[in-house]
């Protein structure tokens, strides 16, 4: 996904939290982080909104009910730029631009990253 697309989903997620996540401390923080990478000058804000939007399971479990449960062009349902692979305790998700037969092991536990498909 290129900056910009993650900026409209970040910006799209942000205004479904209440939605999401009912917890209101909980919401104000992930609100926080998906703010504070919007803010980040244009050309170097991927890395945090890529993060932001990892942060917290409700946004996972967002993404994950995707129509091909992987991430796609905004506006284009059809074509998949990315692969989810997500952790067994769903602690844990990254999207890879390109299919793999790597392991992926989760940061937090070491367990087997699971891909995740339509």
């Amino acid at each position: 996904m290129t900056e910009e697309e993650l900026r409209d989903l970040a910006e799209r997620i942000r205004g479904e939290l209440p939605a999401m996540i009912a917890d209101d401390s909980e919401r104000a923080e992930v609100a926080d982080r998906l703010t504070r990478a919007l803010s980040q000058p244009r050309g170097s804000a991927r890395p945090a909104l890529t993060e932001a939007l990892r942060s917290h399971e409700a946004i996972r479990d967002r993404l994950e009910l995707d129509q091909d449960r992987a991430i796609t062009l905004a506006g284009d349902s059809q074509g998949v730029i990315g692969v989810l692979f997500a952790c067994p305790r769903r602690d844990y998700s990254v999207v890879r631009d390109r299919p793999t037969d790597e392991v992926l092991l989760c940061p937090n536990d070491g367990s087997v990253l699971d891909r995740i498909t339509g």
